[in-house]
């Protein structure tokens, strides 16, 4: 009945803030999307870097993260630390973002051949390069803008779905990289050459969208802060002392942010040589490979886009309790990866393609329903940061999960490269065939089940149990809400 439709206020976002929000996550999704699942493989095998790609990928990621320690808590101070201008607060950052990402992505897919005779000025140009990547990533964090635009957790929810969806169609085109790189090189007769072709070409188009998103999405709400209450690096402790909900998470996030990780890192190694690889000769079928990685991604993003989709509904299931939702969501994740590991033992995996993708399935789908869960629980610890002390440090509070993500990415890529190194992986930049000790390549694909099955399952029980010491329960969740409404700014949104 008509007096059941909610009536719109000035709370409430409409298709162009969704599509602004939407587009603006184009950049950072394709560069994301290069950087966790083509980069490690293209540092190894098609660079021209010869063994010493799985050593440099593998120091740089760790290194990275070491800086990260640093450099994001300094980030989120200069965020919000951030003036309230013509543009919003927090607003005129992604746009640095969009910047420093296309810049960092297409160099590093770039590498000049006088630089890679020089393993010193590989090391830097690869060093440099990545820090602008990493530093235009830290400066997109879309729930800062979520949560200025709007007040009414109905109304984020909108804001939320439709980047969320619109980053797992991309992973559609991430899952025809491969193809596209193998038509590419076929036109042109270099691996190298066309990964640099289609990273140049791909965040060209991101770029150009994600500008247009930006000019369309506007910050409305900000807390009003005291002239007194100056944003200082030692607030970020201060939140670590008196916010016991982001201590609860990030222990939680420690293990089952690995899960994904995991799961994204190892696959296009042990598809190329469980399924694409003469194993007694080394040659490698570049179209089957082709086909076969385009089938691994699809089976990891078209499950993240259902899980997506089918999260609302199964939250309902479980009465509006995502703390609940989430711990069970973990559980099934756990459980593909049980049967790939299983797999694996019993001599399956390697003769039936299908159990493998089955797995994956399996563990993506419900990734992909945790995304409502555990961006509701990243939210409402942000609102109650504002709680607990009455100051909105929302970037700040984000600090600890963007580096954990980043973290957990370079962890995962610097473990398969720790394996990768330990066999003596390598391989013809050229032809992509094999040309290390295939004796060892057994050995190979069951520690990559080890990393993207057996370690997942573990972190899954473990973040289930953690999840029992979260702190905010419904009668807290209303409080911090009513808490929000009192102190609420909207300055900016004229």
């Amino acid at each position: 009945m008509a007096k059941n439709k909610k009536v719109k206020t000035a709370e409430s976002v409409g298709l162009k803030e969704i599509f602004g929000v939407t587009a603006l996550s184009t950049n950072n999704g394709i560069a994301v999307t290069f950087m966790s699942s083509l980069f490690m493989v293209y540092m190894t095998d098609y660079a021209g870097l010869g063994a010493w790609g799985a050593t440099l990928a593998t120091t740089l990621l760790l290194l990275a993260r070491i800086v990260d320690a640093v450099d994001d808590p300094i980030q989120g101070f200069i965020m919000d630390k951030g003036k309230v201008g013509k543009h919003g607060k927090y607003k005129p950052f992604f746009m640095l973002s969009i910047i420093m990402t296309f810049i960092g992505t297409v160099a590093l897919y770039a590498l000049p051949n006088a630089v890679t005779k020089l393993p010193v000025l590989v090391t830097i140009w690869v060093l440099f390069f990545y820090l602008v990547y990493d530093i235009g990533t830290s400066f997109y964090n879309p729930n800062l803008l979520y949560r200025t635009m709007t007040s009414d957790p109905e109304e984020r929810a909108k804001l939320l779905i439709g980047p969320r969806l619109w980053v797992m169609i991309l992973g559609m085109f991430g899952a025809a990289l491969s193809v596209i790189v193998v038509s590419i090189q076929a036109a042109v007769g270099s691996f190298k050459t066309a990964y640099m072709i289609l990273a140049l070409v791909s965040m060209l188009v991101a770029s150009a969208v994600s500008v247009l998103g930006w000019f369309m999405v506007k910050e409305k709400h900000i807390i009003e802060q005291d002239k007194d209450d100056q944003v200082k690096i030692s607030d970020f402790f201060t939140l670590l002392k008196e916010n016991d909900a982001i201590l609860v998470d990030f222990f939680k996030n420690v293990f089952t942010g690995f899960i994904w990780t995991f799961l994204f890192a190892a696959p296009v190694y042990y598809v190329k040589y469980a399924y694409c690889t003469d194993l007694t000769t080394g040659v490698f079928d570049t179209a089957k490979y082709g086909t076969y990685s385009m089938i691994v991604s699809l089976m990891m993003l078209f499950p993240l886009l259902i899980g997506t989709i089918i999260a609302t509904p199964i939250l309902k299931a479980f009465k509006g309790d995502f703390v609940k939702m989430q711990k069970f969501d973990y559980l099934m994740q756990g459980l593909g990866g049980l049967i790939m590991f299983v797999g694996q033992l019993l001599g399956i995996l390697q003769k039936a393609p299908p159990v493998f993708f089955l797995s994956m399935f399996i563990m993506a789908m419900f990734i992909g329903v945790d995304f409502v869960p555990g961006s509701s629980i990243g939210m409402e610890i942000m609102d109650y940061t504002i709680y607990k002390t009455g100051k909105d440090r929302s970037a700040l509070t984000g600090v600890l999960g963007k580096f954990l993500e980043k973290a957990q990415s370079a962890v995962s890529s610097a473990l398969v490269g720790g394996i990768l190194i330990a066999i003596g992986y390598q391989v013809d930049s050229v032809t992509g065939n094999y040309v290390g000790d295939l004796a060892k390549m057994p050995t190979l694909l069951t520690w990559m089940t080890v990393v993207m099955g057996v370690l997942p399952a573990v972190f899954a029980v473990i973040g289930v149990i953690i999840l029992k010491k979260y702190p905010i329960d419904h009668a807290k969740r209303l409080e911090i809400q009513e808490y929000i409404k009192e102190h609420q700014s909207k300055k900016g949104e004229e």
